[in-house]
């Protein structure tokens, strides 16, 4: 049996329902013309401010969770039995224009062997950045609200 086309439907255009509603004048609905996600808000601090301000974060890394204790007078490495290290991220910018704390340390992680019951080490190198949201389109301005530059900010 030899194949055959199909005729072209005389009525025009298919009727499948559209991605996305259309309203009387022609342009779609809101929610179907919000492409891009949401947008951070908008950094109101200078790079230079960001960096003259900013304190240095410190983080501990551990094999066990958090517990909520209101005793806080032993350091971290004594009271916990799973601490690993403690990074101090520094104030930085990074080369995408943004800024943040960026830090990175090299530590030892014991594994423990399931079948064998011993414990093997491993290295491994930790490396966190913490960008501020909205900071790679900060401008710098000085105190008066002024651009760099000299010219007004709107």
């Amino acid at each position: 049996m030899a194949g055959r086309k199909r005729a072209a439907n005389e009525s025009g255009s298919p009727t499948r329902a559209a991605k996305a509603a259309k309203t009387d004048n022609g342009d779609t609905t809101t929610k179907a013309r919000g492409r891009g996600g949401k947008r951070g808000s908008k950094s109101a601090i200078a790079p230079s401010a960001f960096k003259a301000k900013a304190l240095p974060l410190h983080i501990n890394i551990t094999h066990t969770p958090p517990a909520i204790t209101t005793d806080e007078t032993a350091p971290a490495a004594s009271a916990d039995p799973g601490f690993i290290g403690s990074i101090a991220l520094v104030p930085s910018d990074f080369s995408t224009g943004s800024y943040g704390w960026k830090g990175n340390k090299r530590v030892t992680v014991e594994l423990q062997n399931t079948e064998s019951g011993e414990k093997e080490t491993v290295q491994v190198m930790i490396s966190i950045n913490a960008t501020v949201v909205g900071s790679k389109g900060a401008k710098e301005t000085d105190e008066d609200g002024e651009k760099a530059d000299g010219e007004d900010r709107r």
